[in-house]
């Protein structure tokens, strides 16, 4: 995989947990005269379609940090998105952790070392020039570790990234030794770990041979961690929750791993395994993994036959029950339509497995959704604990960066939230847009924005929309 250039000491104006409104200092006046720092109105061509008054000039008001925080960032957010701002991978990461995890309060407060909400408890750190691992690492940012994405490189620690480790400030895994990061893959590299032991953090290395037996490891460790009687991740390892002991799969291609990225955002939703396989063949890695299940587990294989032949498809079967997660169905499509990442994150978002628990069955409002560019992988996997905790949003995918595709378009349409009496009673829908103005352009995240907004059901002409009921919620 082509390597992805460090920018170390890059200005950073990332998401964090400030939202901002851009106010144009233009040619305003108050009442004792004009504004100070106002510029001239632009001689430029004005789409008055656009500004009919004129187009703003000048600066937008950009509010320092909160007081002893002086790495957080500002964010743009709107009535129902949020934009978590990078220029590169290592900053969306932050974003990610800036916005999820406020680190405000001090580690001998009482309760703490359990404030899941302030805190997290570990770091996942993976560098952004190997997908395949990344995608690997996504299980472990789960309870019991609830260790978020972070970027490093095969040399050592960004700055940018060196900073969040700093300010997250993690409790440690007390399940598993007090770890702080776990370092997968070529992150585990002597510049990363001698600056990790510099400033005391504690981390342990997972790797392996190949990337089948690296997705194999990372499974043990972290079965070894959140379910320690049998070494398995797996659903209802105690009384508190439900699964009754289910033990779910998602496997991927590697030929075609763009379409197993909606799986990070379950995997750090849900205790659940990640595995690899080819499009014709079942690794000797993945087979261990599924052993250890007993021949129990309940397997999501994402993609179509295109993606993995049914011949491997036959072969999982084997270790237990398998379905794909497609655009496919069989009573909807006479003839099985085309699948592609999009619509396999839609049908994804969409769907629900009772068998697996699995699928985020969201068919009506009152959620949140994380919408990424599919060529920014990096943002796929970082924004993954945008579905471990707040929203729980999952992924939504774009393959351009001013349009939303017809399927995505028509999905945020169909959740909109639409009220019969009053715009009070809500729920309303929060989306995460990933990325910098050229990952997903500003004029994307408005036009989301307008499809969001609360519909009255009882006009005549609306047929947009639903209710937080249409979910199978109460």
């Amino acid at each position: 995989m082509p390597r992805i250039p460090v920018r170390r000491g890059l200005p950073f104006l990332a998401a964090g947990l400030i939202t901002v409104a851009a106010f144009a200092a233009g040619n305003a006046t108050r009442a004792d005269g004009p504004v100070a720092g106002a510029t001239k109105p632009s001689t430029a061509k004005v789409d008055k379609n656009l500004y009919p008054f004129g187009m703003p000039q000048g600066r937008p008001v950009i509010p320092p940090p909160p007081p002893g925080e002086p790495t957080l960032a500002p964010a743009y957010a709107t009535k129902t998105t949020t934009r978590l701002w990078g220029a590169d991978p290592f900053q969306k990461a932050v974003s990610v952790t800036q916005h999820v995890w406020p680190a405000e309060r001090p580690l001998n407060r009482r309760g703490e070392n359990d404030n899941v909400p302030d805190r997290p408890w570990g770091v996942t750190l993976v560098t952004p020039d190997d997908p395949l691992t990344a995608i690997s690492a996504t299980p472990l940012i789960h309870f019991p570790n609830d260790a978020p994405i972070l970027y490093v490189t095969r040399h050592g620690v960004p700055r940018v990234t060196l900073n969040e480790i700093k300010r997250l400030g993690d409790t440690g895994i007390e399940r598993h030794g007090d770890v702080d990061a776990f370092l997968v893959g070529a992150a585990a590299n002597p510049e990363v770990k001698r600056q990790l032991a510099a400033i005391g953090v504690k981390f342990t290395s997972v790797t392996g041979r190949d990337v089948y037996s690296l997705a194999d490891n990372i499974d043990k460790l972290y079965g070894s961690i959140e379910n320690p009687d049998t070494g398995v991740p797996q659903m209802g390892t105690s009384a508190s929750s439900g699964g009754n002991g289910m033990q779910n799969v998602m496997i991927g291609a590697t030929n075609a791993w763009q379409y197993v990225l909606p799986a990070t955002h379950w995997v750090s939703h849900m205790p659940t395994g990640l595995l690899w396989v080819d499009k014709n063949r079942l690794p000797d890695a993945t087979i261990d993994a599924l052993k250890r299940r007993g021949m129990h587990g309940t397997i999501y294989v994402f993609g179509g036959p295109d993606q993995v032949s049914p011949a491997v498809v036959k072969q999982l079967a084997e270790y237990g029950a398998v379905s794909r997660v497609t655009s496919d169905d069989g009573v909807l499509f006479n003839a099985p339509p085309k699948n592609t990442p999009v619509n396999t994150a839609v049908s994804f978002a969409k769907m629900y497995d009772p068998m697996g628990m699995v699928g985020w069955g969201i068919t009506g409002p009152g959620h949140g959704f994380t919408l990424v560019n599919r060529h920014d992988w990096q943002s796929a996997v970082a924004s993954a604990p945008l579905s471990h905790l707040g929203f729980h949003a999952p992924l939504l995918l774009t393959d351009s960066p001013s349009k939303l595709p017809k399927e995505v378009d028509r999905y945020f349409r169909s959740v909109a939230p639409r009220f019969l009496n009053s715009p009070a009673e809500g729920p309303y829908n929060m989306t995460f847009v990933m990325g910098s103005w050229t990952d997903i352009t500003w004029r994307i995240q408005t036009d989301i924005d307008f499809v969001s907004e609360m519909i009255n059901g009882r006009a005549w002409n609306s047929s947009d929309g639903g209710r937080y009921s249409d979910s199978g919620q109460p």
